[in-house]
């Protein structure tokens, strides 16, 4: 069975193996997640967090299960492509844009 193929600013459901099926948000590069057998991904919290780690999601990012959601950098983690269930929407370009800039910020990079 092929693996699937995300991209990034993806929405996917991930079976995480420390804590079970949790959304997440996909941020390493598409041309590397096509190669790899894995793929980086930032999980979806209802927590707001301080602003400078946990990014606000629109619905059109396609989550449900808080009534507000935030991408966390500080969890950024690789996963096994494996471990990617479904897809559930998409981020829209200004959010990709400010998690690259947090996750700069919070990396020091």
């Amino acid at each position: 069975m092929p693996l699937p193929e995300p991209f990034r600013g993806e929405i996917w459901d991930v079976d995480f193996p420390d804590f079970g099926l949790h959304p997440a948000v996909i941020l390493s590069v598409n041309a590397l997640n096509s190669r790899l057998g894995h793929v980086a991904v930032v999980p979806v919290t209802g927590t707001p967090g301080p602003p400078a780690t946990h990014i606000p999601l629109t619905a059109d990012a396609g989550l449900t299960r808080y009534d507000q959601s935030y991408a966390d950098v500080t969890a950024l983690q690789p996963v096994d492509r494996a471990a990617l269930v479904r897809q559930r929407g998409r981020l829209v370009p200004s959010e990709v844009e400010r998690l690259a800039v947090q996750l700069r910020t919070y990396l020091g990079l």
